[in-house]
């Protein structure tokens, strides 16, 4: 058994450790960054806006598989990382086993409804007489990979959750950069349009499964997938679940609130629609790399706190402040006085980067908050405080943000619109660090429920 993940989380200097885990992590947000864009540039060289439109239209297939991965991505590494700081490496392989099995049968349930279903499913979601059969084409070939899509991000999960993230990040990129060399050759070459993006993109995640597969039979691995350890049990799953199910919900809420937000920007032309939309592109790079950085910490933080070594996990929860507050003024200076630069990158129309650069400026508010809110989120699922971590991840949405947006929109108008943002972040971040100064106060004292 390698020990050189545990040695980092629980010898390794805090300051050091956290970088050496978040690095590679930030590196791959950086390339899923390059692969989104990348994905959609090659459809739009066809020329045709209802390929595009096409596989936009798919758009929640990859949501509900993100939401439904995340619940053990999510909720079993929080519980693994417990388990091996407690040295329960028994329990830690039932666990990943268990998780595993779990989101396969999960996966093959979600394609069979799905494929049942499709035509509703696509029509609710926008799709015309015109594209209906590009959006048909790409979601029935995605759909029909569904589970290995969910394995791809539950397992991703669980090995970051032993400390190897750097194998993580190398299991994500074996599968992004296969993407985009079989993008031009599939979607151009060959000429098999939105079917050949589909296909570039189930063949990239079947490559990163095997990856993370062979990591999980090998014996570096201190954790397990085989059969034999598949002794699942209501504890087990209550675990999983108690973190995992809000993990999941946040992306419900997320895509609730992007649908609402759009429909009040329609309400000032369609030039802000669009404007908002580059705005929220732009925003989820800083976002991506400082969600990167806290999910580098959570390992660190969950093994720490199995181990009951508050000392440690409380240096490691400052560092990571720190770090992501640091990262979040970065982007807080490049997008105040390099935004507009960035906006038109997407779009030359004058109106639409008008209106965009007015909404990213906007959110710079709040953007110095998002570095303290993700950090204390992820410490909050990585001590499996489920509570606690309900509340930051669907609070900012449901709490604050929706509410906030029609008052807001409805007394102040367009300036209400811009800013109920930075109000709803800064009213969360708020709560966030209430509930973490008193739960670290607890900790001071000692925690029983440290050990799972």
């Amino acid at each position: 058994m390698n020990n050189n993940n545990i040695a980092l989380m629980e010898q390794e200097r805090p300051a050091l450790a956290i970088i050496r885990l978040a690095l590679p992590m930030m590196l791959a947000m950086i390339a899923q960054m390059v692969y989104n864009m990348t994905d959609t540039f090659f459809i739009g060289q066809t020329g045709d806006p209802n390929m595009v439109a096409g596989i936009s239209l798919a758009m929640p297939l990859f949501i509900v598989s993100q939401g439904v991965g995340n619940i053990f991505g999510v909720g079993a590494s929080s519980y693994i990382s417990r388990l091996l700081g407690a040295r329960k490496g028994k329990e830690a392989k039932q666990t990943c086993s268990v998780a595993f099995w779990t989101t396969f049968g999960m996966g093959l349930l979600i394609t069979v409804v799905l494929f049942l279903f499709r035509k509703p499913f696509l029509r609710v979601s926008g799709a015309s007489e015109i594209t209906f059969p590009y959006a048909d084409s790409y979601f029935s070939i995605i759909n029909a990979f569904i589970a290995v899509a969910l394995l791809n991000i539950s397992l991703s999960g669980q090995m970051r959750s032993e400390g190897a993230t750097a194998k993580a990040t190398k299991g994500m990129l074996i599968g992004i950069v296969l993407n985009i060399i079989l993008d031009p050759l599939f979607i151009l070459a060959l000429d098999w349009g939105v079917a050949g993006a589909a296909w570039a993109t189930v063949i990239g995640t079947i490559a990163s499964v095997l990856y993370y597969g062979l990591h999980f039979t090998s014996r570096g691995s201190l954790l397990s997938i085989s059969p034999q350890d598949f002794k699942p049990n209501l504890r087990l799953y209550a675990e999983i679940l108690k973190i995992g199910i809000p993990a999941a919900l946040s992306n419900i809420a997320m895509t609730i609130c992007f649908v609402f937000r759009n429909r009040v920007a329609s309400s000032y032309g369609d030039f802000v629609v669009a404007g908002s939309g580059i705005n929220q592109r732009v925003g989820s790079i800083s976002f991506m790399l400082i969600m990167a950085l806290a999910m580098g910490y959570q390992p660190f933080a969950g093994f720490n706190y199995g181990a009951k070594n508050f000392d440690r996990l409380k240096a490691g929860f400052h560092i990571t402040m720190l770090y992501s507050t640091l990262l979040s003024l970065f982007f807080t200076l490049v997008f105040a006085f390099g935004g507009r630069d960035i906006i038109t990158l997407f779009i030359r129309d004058t109106a639409t980067i008008d209106a965009g650069t007015k909404l990213l400026h906007a959110a710079l508010w709040s953007l110095p908050f998002v570095g303290l809110q993700m950090t204390m989120m992820v410490t909050f699922q990585a001590l499996g405080k489920s509570v606690l971590a309900t509340i930051v991840t669907l609070g900012r949405d449901f709490l604050f943000y929706l509410p906030l947006l029609f008052l807001f929109n409805s007394l102040w108008q367009f300036n209400g619109y811009m800013y109920c943002q930075p109000v709803a972040d800064g009213l969360t971040t708020g709560i966030a660090l209430a509930l973490s100064t008193r739960l670290f106060r607890q900790l001071k004292h000692g925690d029983k429920g440290a050990v799972p």
